[in-house]
């Protein structure tokens, strides 16, 4: 798919839109063969694998019936962005210009993954070790004596042989120390456990923004005699935009972990045998859906006060700001670019899912040990996806880069700049002839303030 992606930009659109169409009704239509066959063969089942088949049955159709309503909306759609093809090809020309120039890019979802497996296994050592202590308390207790090399109760000892010595006993008491333990601390670290898993997250995938659009913006400014951008990405972040980083990914977790909050109380609330007011479960949706907007809305954001950072070497607060006037000022092109381009790569994940579900199907089905193949269908289904959503996402970070670093060219540049050779600013609707030759200057490198 990136191969695709990068050698046939020109015809991507074409191919996506019709590869689209024919794995969506391939797979659907596969998925009502297999539905149909096996409604089939249950007199042909033996009675140990009549259940197996019966779920195999129910679940192929429910996959059938969902798969049919997402081929007729897919259909739909590319429908009516059909007249888009040629905005599609340009946008993806320029980006396959870019990533073909740092081909590099394409490791940091993989390096970005394995630090983030490695993360999480730390993390999960942390809660076992967490899991397994608690605060140890020392309470006294008196009630003991030595009697010879014996240790006894006092009240299990027999009082009035006790008496009997008339002062010359031998016993002494005597105090000891019992190990008690206090959980409570415990409770309050489990608090601080999470926020360092959402927080840690973010943090990385942060860091993986900040390389890509540190690597495209150097690209773009320094042109063919830009030298390992990537390396030079990292070296920046290492160096100066870690503490930008760190707050960008402290703002979202902010708001993710009041909405995972919320989500926990109405998942509780709903599990109830009492289900609470219907007010109360509405006003958590409510509060569960403004956390969610915010969260997408900062995330974006961080994103494209990355890319102002890697330009201007300003601070996290300074770049955010500029990074949200800019939009604003270019709010129809940047919504042209992420609704046409979000749509384009959103083709390609189903394809990838579509091609990947059909060739599972067809291998499990050959299986004669496999009964119930419906669940490893779907997982592999799932995984596909996410796998394609991991990779493709990348077209979408560097777009968007890319447009940003246009904005910022044309602004700094006037009409000497770069910006205007770039198809993202030809498709966005800027034009060199709508700006003034006093107001232009020579094109310059973005100064290395470090």
């Amino acid at each position: 798919m990136v191969s695709i992606l990068h050698l046939l930009a020109t015809l991507v659109s074409w191919i996506f839109m019709i590869l689209v169409s024919i794995a969506s009704v391939a797979g659907t239509a596969l998925l009502w063969y297999t539905y149909y066959e096996l409604k089939n063969k249950h007199k042909t089942f033996e009675t140990a694998y009549l259940s197996e088949s019966l779920k195999n049955e129910s679940a192929f159709l429910w996959y059938s019936i969902i798969a049919t309503i997402i081929t007729v909306i897919l259909l739909l759609l590319v429908f009516v962005m059909r007249s888009r093809v040629s905005f599609l090809a340009a946008l993806f020309r320029e980006t396959a210009h870019c990533l073909g120039s740092i081909p590099a890019l394409f490791l940091q979802p993989i390096i970005t993954f394995l630090i983030l497996v490695l993360f999480l296994a730390f993390w999960s050592i942390v809660v076992v070790c967490l899991a397994t202590a608690n605060y140890p308390g020392i309470p006294l207790q008196t009630n003991f004596i030595i009697n010879g090399s014996t240790t006894t109760e006092i009240d299990s000892l027999n009082k009035p042989a006790i008496d009997t010595h008339n002062g010359n006993s031998t016993l002494k008491t005597f105090a000891l120390e019992n190990i008690q333990f206090d959980p409570m601390w415990v409770k309050s670290m489990w608090w601080i456990c999470l926020i360092c898993l959402v927080w840690g997250s973010e943090f990385i995938l942060g860091c993986q923004q900040m390389t890509i659009a540190g690597a495209v913006s150097h690209w773009y400014f320094r042109g063919p005699n830009a030298n390992s951008p990537v390396l030079y990405s990292i070296g920046k972040l290492i160096k100066y935009h870690l503490g930008s980083v760190a707050k960008g990914s402290f703002l979202i977790t902010l708001f993710k972990i009041p909405r995972l909050i919320l989500t926990y109380l109405h998942a509780k609330l709903s599990a109830r045998a009492e289900k609470g007011s219907e007010c109360a479960k509405c006003g958590l949706k409510c509060g569960i859906c403004c956390f969610y907007c915010l969260e997408k809305f900062i995330r974006y954001l961080n994103h494209n006060a990355y890319t102002i950072i890697t330009i201007e070497r300003c601070h996290f607060c300074k770049a955010a700001g500029k990074a949200f006037s800019t939009i604003v000022n270019n709010a129809l092109q940047v919504a042209t670019i992420n609704s046409v381009g979000d749509f384009i790569l959103f083709l390609g994940k189903c394809i990838v899912t579509a091609v990947t579900g059909i060739i599972g199907l067809l291998l499990l089905k050959r299986n004669s040990d496999l009964h119930f193949f419906a669940v490893p269908t779907l997982v592999i289904c799932i995984y596909s996806f996410f796998i394609a959503h991991c990779i493709l996402s990348l077209y979408e970070m560097v777009v968007d880069s890319l447009f940003l670093c246009v904005c910022e060219d044309r602004n700094m540049n006037g009409n000497d700049g770069r910006w205007k050779n770039t198809r993202l600013a030809e498709l966005g609707g800027h034009k060199g002839d709508k700006y003034d030759e006093q107001d232009g200057a020579e094109l310059q490198d973005v100064p290395d303030k470090y």
